[in-house]
């Protein structure tokens, strides 16, 4: 009876403890709706939510009556908890209305990996436009389709010459008219694609890929006939060097089947072959850096944490680039050698990243702790400063912060020895070191006790905790073995 009970106390004290001392990392993988109300031309889209996880998983998506699935986009979003980097995927469907209306969507589940997750529907409002949309081609190179031939293997590329670090989309797709006489079907595609990726790949070049899952065509209207498209393949480049893009032809094998009779033992078998692609990828003008400076469309967003701080007091900085490009890669900005007036702690970094199949968008945030240590207007334009090429202008930019920092006189004298610390760690906390006289952060500081360490109560509770467990697994030894 005595050790049933202790068993029963032993249990529930390591429920308690894990409790109570561990930290949980939320892991559900969550479904968002978008907008439920919205006009024709804007898609209605769900994204998977994936925290925690360094691959992609392949996802199917449910079919909505009376929408067109309009590809999928992911989005890559890395962030710290608990001194670890965690990398959280969203991968979002997009859907079309074809006409406009009130639609249901109802309950459904999506399969990510080895987990279920469950949605309550929602009820779709599309409304008519005021205006009728204009259909944007993304694509500067044409489709063509080969003379009196119905069905096409097309590979074509967003731009035909480009600047060396510029993006270019490839997308392979398969084209069929709606009145083709015959019935086809893909045939070992995963293997096809392996192959056909392999060819088309630029060498030397940075790629970020949108992961196709799903086989569905696609409405669109070639040389005023209508067709279906089957999107196989969709990336985005990067090339890092001047070499020119030579993409040779690629060919894909189908069965083919008549429409009208019966069923055939053994499909014909039907190639179709798209033809060769160049990009031109011009050198970036003469420049000091030439060939370290990113490439792209960029503005920047910055932030101060508060304007007005006292001397020692740490302030956080965000400088935030926004825009199309390779955000993934994108550098930090230059730090200037004016620093007599603050101190500036090297930067935590973030970045999303969103690939829509045609272009890469996204930002990168580096978060500064700045600490000033006289009195004054800071002007952080002469701390900073971030050089691109834009290949709209042809021409490099640099962007510059525009915020200024106020720095008030000293307050009471008061000090707090944990701003550097606190700078380090990425508390949220504010820190304030107000020194004992002049404006100097430094000043006094042969007075500060170096040797008092503050008591750390979660240490000191896990410490407490682990002797009891200890205790605890002897006492039960010895009653197991008193019995």
């Amino acid at each position: 009876m005595m050790l049933a009970i202790f068993r029963n106390f032993l249990a529930l004290f390591f429920c308690v403890s894990i409790a109570g001392f561990s930290q949980v990392i939320e892991n559900d993988i969550t479904i968002e709706l978008g907008q439920t109300n919205f006009p024709i031309e804007r898609p209605f889209t769900i994204s998977v939510i994936i925290p925690n996880s360094d691959s992609r998983p392949s996802i199917t998506f449910p079919d909505i009556a009376g929408f067109t699935k309009k590809g999928t986009s992911a989005s890559v979003t890395p962030s710290e908890i608990g001194g670890k980097t965690i990398t959280n995927q969203v991968i979002t469907q997009n859907y079309q209305a074809r006409a406009p209306g009130r639609f249901r969507v109802p309950p459904f589940s999506i399969q990510v990996n080895d987990e279920t997750v469950q949605s309550e529907g929602t009820i779709l409002v599309v409304r008519s436009s005021a205006t009728a949309s204009i259909p944007t081609n993304l694509t500067t190179t044409a489709i063509v389709p080969p003379p009196n031939g119905s069905a096409f293997l097309s590979l074509r590329a967003s731009k035909s010459i480009i600047f060396s670090g510029e993006s270019v989309a490839l997308t392979l797709s398969f084209f069929v008219a709606d009145n083709y006489p015959y019935k086809l079907s893909f045939t070992a595609l995963d293997k096809q694609l392996q192959a056909i990726n392999k060819k088309i790949r630029p060498a030397n070049a940075w790629e970020e890929n949108l992961n196709i899952t799903e086989l569905n065509p696609v409405p669109v209207s070639v040389g005023g006939k209508k067709f279906r498209e089957f999107r196989l393949y969709q990336s985005v480049f990067f090339p890092l060097s001047n070499q020119t893009l030579k993409l040779p032809a690629v060919t894909l094998w189908l069965g083919k089947e008549p429409i009208i009779g019966p069923p055939s033992a053994k499909p014909e078998t039907i190639v179709f072959t798209s033809k060769p692609l160049v990009v031109a990828v011009r050198p970036l003008p003469a420049h000091p850096l030439r060939g370290r400076v990113p490439v792209g469309l960029f503005r920047l967003d910055e932030g101060l944490e508060r304007q007005r701080v006292s001397v020692g007091q740490s302030v956080r900085y965000t400088f935030s680039v926004t825009g199309e490009g390779n955000i993934a890669t994108l550098p930090a900005p230059e730090t200037l050698s004016d620093t007599t007036a603050v101190d500036v702690f090297p930067p935590k970094e973030r970045h999303t990243v969103n690939n829509s199949g045609t272009e890469v968008t996204g930002h990168k945030t580096f978060t500064y702790f700045v600490v000033p240590h006289q009195n004054g207007v800071i002007s952080l334009v002469n701390r900073f400063q971030w050089i691109y090429f834009n290949p709209q202008t042809a021409r490099y930019d640099t962007l510059r912060p525009r915020l200024q920092l106020q720095v008030g006189k000293k307050g009471s004298a008061i000090a707090i020895n944990s701003t550097v610390e606190a700078a380090l760690s990425g508390t949220n906390g504010e820190t304030v070191v107000v020194t004992p006289a002049g404006d100097s952060l430094y000043a006094g500081i042969e007075t500060i006790d170096s040797t008092h360490q503050p008591l750390s109560i979660p240490v000191l509770i896990r410490a407490i905790a682990n002797v009891l467990i200890v205790l605890m697994l002897l006492g039960m030894i010895f009653v197991f073995f008193k019995r």
